[in-house]
């Protein structure tokens, strides 16, 4: 589950196609979702297996979560903040505080955006950062393997909710706890995608609130059920009318 999770965050920084590099953004300020009832589940009384069924159903029928995560590794800081619900999405990330790049999926449709200075970040000055600086691209719906990935690849809660539970994981309940003042119980998972702890909130509905491994905060969950308002952004272009701009190549 860590790598698998922490690929699809990474492949918003990088995600080549059609000529195109593409990535992610947007920020969040709504008011929490129905997460925040002090109603015992009762959840940290189950078996690990069960706890990770219960929660991975109670996810799979909220309608929106809203995602973060910072870390700095002994390097540049880089930030997560996403909002999904379902075929509906948006997000930013940044690198040490400076915004890399937006997404927002609605309608049907993926739309990436870039500054000039994140995408130069990245790949280093050129012409192309010119280009792309600050403009909005729309992916292409029901992309193939190499190009830029469609609706509800990366703007759906279920796309990176899925992997937390892994079927035949071995599960085992690590305790109880509070993270960020949400009671918890902590489940550790090993499977086939790697080792990660999940702290499962105790009170409400089972959402997970944190993924953690090897003691380092993967992500943070928090406003489920929010309202989700994404609106498509004026003037986005095709990769393919991009490369129209760029003209043949010598």
């Amino acid at each position: 589950m860590t790598r698998t999770v922490t690929a699809w965050a990474v492949s918003l920084v990088l995600l080549a196609g059609g000529g195109v590099l593409t990535g992610c953004s947007g920020s969040y300020n709504a008011s929490s979702g129905d997460d925040n009832t002090t109603t015992a589940n009762g959840i940290e009384k189950l078996p690990p297996t069960e706890i990770l069924t219960k929660s991975a159903a109670a996810m799979a029928t909220a309608s929106s979560v809203a995602v973060s995560r910072s870390s700095k590794d002994d390097g540049p800081e880089m930030s997560l903040d996403l909002v999904l619900g379902t075929g509906v999405g948006r997000g930013t990330m940044s690198l040490n505080g400076t915004t890399l790049m937006e997404f927002r999926e609605t309608g049907g449709k993926m739309y990436w955006k870039t500054t000039r200075e994140g995408f130069e970040s990245i790949v280093g000055p050129g012409d192309a950062s010119k280009l792309l600086g600050g403009r909005w691209v729309v992916a292409p719906v029901g992309a193939k393997d190499g190009e830029v990935p469609g609706p509800g690849e990366f703007g759906d809660k279920d796309a990176l909710l899925a992997p937390l539970v892994q079927e035949g994981a071995k599960a085992t309940v690590k305790g109880t706890g509070a993270v960020n003042g949400t009671p918890v119980v902590f489940v550790k998972t090993s499977g086939s995608d790697g080792t990660a702890t999940l702290a499962i909130q105790t009170v409400g509905e089972p959402y997970v609130v944190q993924v953690r491994s090897d003691g380092m905060v993967l992500f943070d969950f928090s406003d489920w059920n929010a309202p989700v308002n994404v609106t498509a952004p004026a003037g986005a272009v095709s990769p393919a009318d991009l490369m129209k701009e760029v003209g043949p190549s010598s």
